[in-house]
C-alpha cells in the first residue's frame, strides 16, 4: 500500500500490505489502476523520477492493451476546463484539470486510510465515515491536531512515492491522515466512526 503499479522497480523492501480477501483485490485494482493513471499525469507529480523514468511508460503501455482502453477512455473522461483565479486575484482563466469527484478516487482513499489504521493503530473493520480534500490547509484542522502533524514523524516508502503522518489515539478509529503521493499530490483524509462492529 499503495498498491505496487505505483512503485518503479525494484520495488523497497519495505511496503505496507494489509490482508485484503480475493473478492476485494479483484475489484478494487481497476480503480488502483485508474487512480494510478491520474496522479501521475497531474503537472505536479509527472516531474518525479520514478513517473518519468518507469511509471509514465508503464501507464501509456496499458492504455494500448485491448483491456486497457477502458482506462484511457476514462482518463480522457476525467479532464474538463476549469476556471481559476489568478495570483494576483485580478481576474479569472480557463485551464484543463482532473476532476477527481469521482467514485474511483473515494473507494481508492477509502482503502488507503483503512489500510493506514490497521497498520498504524490495529483497528479492524469499522463502519467509518471518511472525507477527503486536496491539498489541505493545515489552517483548517484543530490546533492540537496541527501540533502533532507538524512535529509528527513523516514516514516514506520508496523515495517519495509515498509519505504519510497521521494524527489518531491508540485504539481509537477517529483520525485524521495526511498523505503525499510523487512528492507532489497532497490528500488529507478525515476519519469518523458510525458504528463499531464486533
Amino acid at each position: 500500500m499503495p498498491p505496487k503499479s505505483f512503485f518503479p522497480r525494484p520495488r523497497p523492501g519495505h511496503l505496507i500490505t494489509v490482508p485484503s480477501c480475493e473478492d476485494c483485490n479483484n475489484i478494487f485494482s481497476k480503480d488502483d489502476e485508474r487512480v494510478r493513471n491520474i496522479i501521475t499525469s497531474i503537472n505536479t507529480t509527472e516531474v518525479h523520477p520514478a513517473i518519468s523514468q518507469q511509471i509514465a511508460d508503464k501507464r501509456n503501455r496499458s492504455f494500448q492493451r485491448t483491456e486497457g482502453f477502458s482506462n484511457l477512455l476514462h482518463l480522457l473522461s476525467s479532464i474538463e476546463l476549469t476556471e481559476h483565479k489568478s495570483n494576483t486575484g485580478n481576474h479569472f482563466y480557463r485551464a484543463i484539470a482532473f476532476n477527481l469527484n469521482q467514485k474511483a478516487f473515494d473507494r481508492f482513499i477509502e482503502r488507503m486510510t483503512r489500510a493506514l489504521l490497521f497498520y498504524e493503530n490495529g483497528i479492524k473493520w469499522t463502519e467509518l465515515e471518511i472525507k477527503w480534500k486536496i491539498s489541505p490547509d493545515i489552517q483548517e484542522i484543530p490546533s492540537e491536531a496541527q501540533t502533532f502533524l507538524l512535529n509528527g514523524k513523516i514516514k516514506e516508502i520508496g523515495d517519495g512515492v509515498f509519505s504519510y503522518v497521521g494524527y489518531f489515539l491508540q485504539g481509537k478509529a477517529t483520525s485524521l491522515w495526511f498523505m503525499n503521493f510523487y512528492d507532489g499530490f497532497e490528500i488529507m483524509s478525515s476519519v469518523h466512526v458510525v458504528k463499531e462492529i464486533d
